[in-house]
């Protein structure tokens, strides 16, 4: 399955993103659900997410089954916004959201719940759709993202995403690690680095930022892959392109952590 991602870094597994997207307000999506996927490109917005480490975001993706069984749908992320309550309120908020009740709301045949999860890079630039319009649920402000696409609705609406497999991420983001700071890495049996950029609440709710200097313990890692912690000693800036030649790749741990390919690492 390929994942494809054209605008912030993604924090599921198994899509194809074909485009990113405009969208409705609360208040029109209320009155009309969507009878299917926002596809067109529109207004697309800067986002920036700065001095964000150990911050928290969500993430909500709208799917739509497709004849095929493929899946298509929208998602949004509450990236780069400021939160009304602090991130325990917040966790609860999104962890509290009803599946049913925001079909009926706002359309989509499954949706998928893509946190609590926060962020591990300090800075984050990328871009957003609609004049970046937020979608508010549940007192969580929210831009559209994108759209994408999977090959299997079932398979994607039930999860977990995959794990330890290299998937192509074609997006453009800009993601920066202050000097000082401890990164965290899977190196793949070909010796390819993957830096993690966020990391997820969702399976383990004490799969905190605090915690992650134990998380080497606590990972169950496939033959020949490995894991390490380092401190910089300057600043590290990763970069994708939706445009690379190969393209960027992402990988996912057992918890659903995000890891980006990082060419410059040994």
């Amino acid at each position: 399955m390929k994942f494809i991602h054209h605008v912030l870094p993604a924090f599921f597994t198994a899509a194809a993103l074909v485009a990113s997207v405009g969208g409705h307000s609360k208040a029109q999506a209320q009155a009309k659900p969507a009878a299917g996927p926002i596809v067109n490109l529109t207004n697309p917005c800067p986002i920036k997410a700065e001095n964000w480490r150990g911050k928290a975001f969500y993430e909500i993706l709208f799917m739509f089954r497709q004849p095929n069984g493929g899946g298509i749908g929208n998602y949004f992320n509450s990236l780069s916004n400021a939160l009304p309550a602090p991130n325990d309120a917040m966790d609860a908020r999104f962890r509290a959201l009803k599946a049913k009740t925001l079909k009926k709301e706002f359309g989509g045949d499954g949706i998928f719940f893509n946190g609590p999860r926060r962020l591990v890079a300090n800075t984050i630039t990328a871009s957003a759709w609609d004049g970046c319009r937020q979608k508010v649920i549940a007192g969580i402000p929210l831009n559209l993202d994108g759209t994408f696409v999977v090959p299997s609705f079932d398979t994607f609406v039930s999860g977990p995403p995959v794990a330890y497999k290299p998937l192509v991420s074609k997006r453009d983001s800009r993601m920066i690690f202050n000097a000082g700071e401890t990164v965290y890495e899977l190196i793949t049996p070909e010796g390819a680095v993957y830096t993690m950029f966020s990391l997820s609440l969702k399976a383990d709710p004490k799969n905190t930022i605090e915690n992650l200097p134990t998380l080497g313990k606590r990972l169950t890692l496939p033959k020949g892959w490995q894991f390490r912690s380092r401190k910089l000693d300057k600043e590290m800036v990763l970069t994708a392109a939706s445009d690379s030649n190969p393209p960027n790749t992402v990988v996912l741990d057992q918890f659903e952590g995000n890891y980006q390919y990082n060419a410059g690492a040994k």
